[in-house]
């Protein structure tokens, strides 16, 4: 999702920043055009008036300072829907498909940011054409810019969760005959996607995720995952047509991640592994807690595999900010 494109620094600057804000976590990932290697923290927030302060204290601990920057919008902070692509050109969808979406607002549509990217025309099978549409007040929007601003940093672009998560998953899995499903659980919110290749074939939200993350909430909340997890494979398989999906990664914080993927993995037909140990073993990531340390997929901790978790859309977003860097240079 590109809400706006700015000018990039005269003078190139030695890293790229992804930027994930929330109303419970801060995290900043810096990664150098050059060199296959990101470095990635997070902080949780417990008084939103401190966000600007914890921020800039990350920007200083990453040597991220008027580095650009691809922020990125927490899931409930927008709306992502898949509607009937309108039949105008391109340049014109955006304002066919503000007036459509009114009724899903419970906002004014013309206060809306707007964006639209492609739904795969291979999971149409002959029916109209899709497209999936993203919609944010204009007033967060530029709430959360100003607050990257103020700690130093050089917004670029805005960008949305389930597609930074589709960058990391693209990373990993750049070939389109691999289907890959990606759950996500931070406390009250959760994604499901479903991508091949560079496409997102499917992005749903788990409903009716705790805000504690505690063993009481997790027996209550588990069979109810399972069953969202498996009607979006489903979904996937059988109504877009789609062939089978080969794996299910899973990304949780706190001290839910073991538990989840060992209660996926006993109830699903498909394989389910931990995220942490997948980019890990594919990409050079340095955690800062708040010491530098390299992780490797053999010797992941717990905390680590949830510090990732945590950091996920913003490394996602480091990914797009280098690629950005690279066909400006």
């Amino acid at each position: 999702m590109r809400v706006r494109d700015l000018p990039f620094l005269a003078r190139r600057p030695k890293v790229c920043a992804g930027l994930y804000l929330s109303a419970s976590t801060v995290a900043l990932a810096v990664a150098a055009p050059d060199a296959e290697q990101i470095a990635c923290a997070s902080e949780p927030i417990a008084d939103p008036t401190l966000l600007g302060s914890v921020l800039g204290d990350l920007v200083r601990r990453l040597g991220a300072q008027r580095s650009p920057c691809v922020l990125v919008a927490a899931p409930d902070t927008y709306q992502l829907m898949l509607i009937e692509r309108p039949n105008v050109s391109g340049a014109e969808q955006r304002d066919a498909v503000r007036w459509r979406i009114q009724e899903f607002l419970d906002y004014p549509a013309a206060d809306a940011v707007i964006d639209v990217f492609p739904f795969p025309e291979a999971a149409t099978r002959g029916r109209a054409s899709m497209v999936f549409v993203v919609a944010t007040p204009r007033a967060r929007l530029e709430a959360a810019l100003r607050i990257a601003r103020d700690a130093g940093l050089a917004p670029t672009c805005v960008d949305i969760a389930e597609l930074t998560l589709r960058n990391l998953v693209h990373r990993i899995y750049p070939s389109a005959e691999h289907a890959i499903a990606l759950l996500r659980i931070t406390p009250g919110s959760g994604i499901v996607n479903i991508t091949r290749g560079d496409e997102l074939f499917l992005a749903r939200r788990v409903s009716a995720v705790p805000r504690e993350l505690d063993d009481a909430a997790w027996e209550l909340f588990k069979d109810p995952l399972l069953l969202q997890v498996q009607r979006s494979i489903d979904y996937y398989e059988s109504a877009l047509s789609q062939p089978p999906a080969d794996c299910l990664l899973v990304a949780a914080t706190h001290a839910w991640q073991p538990r989840i993927v060992a209660h996926l993995e006993s109830m699903l037909s498909l394989p389910v592994r931990s995220l942490g140990s997948v980019l890990t073993d594919a990409l050079a990531i340095d955690l800062h807690d708040p010491r530098s340390r390299r992780l490797t997929a053999d010797a992941l901790t717990d905390a680590q595999d949830a510090a990732i978790a945590a950091a996920l859309p913003a490394l996602g977003a480091a990914l797009r900010a280098m690629s950005q860097m690279d066909a400006a240079a």
